[in-house]
C-alpha cells in the first residue's frame, strides 16, 4: 500500500539542511543582486546603441550592425549573463519550495531553468550571428537586398528567434507559477509574490525591466537575510508557514487597550464582563461619572 503523499507544510527541514539551505542563499542573493544590475544596463547600452538603427531594410540594417558589432555584441552579453544568473536565483527558489511542499510539480523546475538559460543561449547566439552576417556582407563587392535578406531572414537566424520566443514564454510562466508557490509556502510575502506574478506578462510584452530589476535586487536581499522586517518565519523554520490573511490576522489580534493611546474592544464580538466585575479601570471610572 503506498503511503499518502505529503501535504504542503507536512514537510520539514532539519538543522543540517537549513544551514546548507542558507550557504546556497549566499550565492543566490549575490547572484540576483548581480542579476538585477547587469540586466537593466545591458539593456540600456543596447537602446544606446542601437538608436540610429534603420528599420526595414535589411542592407541598411547589416551595415549598422557591422559598425557597432561590439557595443551590441557586449550589451546582449551582459544581458545574457544576467538571465544566467536568473536561473541561479529562480532554482534556488524552487528548491527551497520543494523542500517545504515536497507536491510540487517537475514542471517548475523544468522552467526555472529552460526559461532563463535557453533565452541566454538563444538571444546571444542570435546577435552573434547577426555579427557574422553582417560582416559577411559588407565584404562583398556586390551587396544585393535579396542577398541581406537571406541572411537576416536565414535558417540559423529563425530558429534562434524562435528559441528566443519559446524561452522568454516559458520563463514568463515560471514567474507566474513560482512566485505563486513560493508565496503558499510562506517563502515570499504577498507584496513580493505578486510583484513576481506581474514580472511574468510584462516579460512578454517587454515591460518588464523596472520591475525586474526591483524583484531581483529584493530577492537578492531576502536571500541573504537583509530583509527589513526579519526573514519570513518559512525560512527560518524549514517548513511551510502560509502568510496569514487580514481577516486571521485581525481575529487572532490583541484589540484590547486602554486610554493611553488606544481603544477599547466594541461590537457584538466583545464578551462581556461577568457579573461583578466591573471591568477595566477605564471602564469603571466611566460608570462612576455616569452614576454621578
Amino acid at each position: 500500500m503506498s503511503e499518502p503523499s505529503q501535504s504542503p507544510g507536512a514537510a520539514a527541514l532539519g538543522q543540517g539542511e537549513l544551514a546548507t539551505e542558507r550557504s546556497r542563499g549566499r550565492y543566490a542573493g549575490v547572484a540576483a543582486i548581480l542579476a538585477g544590475v547587469l540586466f537593466p544596463v545591458g539593456l540600456i547600452w543596447s537602446q544606446v546603441a542601437s538608436r540610429d538603427r534603420p528599420e526595414h531594410n535589411e542592407p541598411a540594417e547589416l551595415r549598422f550592425f557591422h559598425r557597432h558589432a561590439g557595443e551590441l555584441l557586449a550589451s546582449s552579453a551582459l544581458r545574457s549573463l544576467a538571465l544566467l544568473l536568473l536561473a541561479v536565483v529562480a532554482f534556488h527558489l524552487y528548491r527551497a519550495t520543494k523542500a517545504r511542499n515536497p507536491d510540487l510539480s517537475q514542471v517548475v523546475r523544468v522552467l526555472s531553468l529552460l526559461g532563463p538559460i535557453g533565452l541566454a543561449v538563444a538571444g546571444f547566439a542570435h546577435d552573434v550571428y547577426l555579427a557574422s552576417a553582417s560582416a559577411d556582407f559588407t565584404g562583398r563587392h556586390f551587396q544585393t537586398i535579396q542577398g541581406a535578406k537571406d541572411l537576416v531572414r536565414g535558417p540559423v537566424a529563425v530558429v534562434t528567434v524562435g528559441l528566443s520566443i519559446g524561452c522568454t514564454l516559458a520563463l514568463a510562466f515560471w514567474f507566474v507559477i513560482g512566485s505563486l508557490n513560493a508565496m503558499r509556502v510562506g517563502l515570499l510575502s504577498r507584496f513580493m509574490g505578486v510583484l513576481g506574478v506581474i514580472v511574468g506578462p510584462a516579460f512578454v510584452f517587454g515591460l518588464a525591466p523596472l520591475i525586474l530589476t526591483f524583484w531581483l535586487v529584493s530577492i537578492g536581499f531576502l536571500f541573504l537575510g537583509r530583509w527589513p522586517r526579519g526573514l519570513p518565519p518559512a525560512w527560518v523554520e524549514g517548513k511551510a508557514l502560509p502568510w496569514p490573511t487580514r481577516a486571521r490576522r485581525e481575529s487572532v489580534g490583541d484589540v484590547s487597550g486602554s486610554r493611553n493611546g488606544e481603544v477599547e474592544p466594541v461590537g457584538p464580538g466583545v464578551r462581556k464582563a461577568p457579573e461583578g466585575d466591573e471591568g477595566s479601570p477605564a471602564q469603571k471610572r466611566r460608570k462612576r461619572k455616569r452614576r454621578q
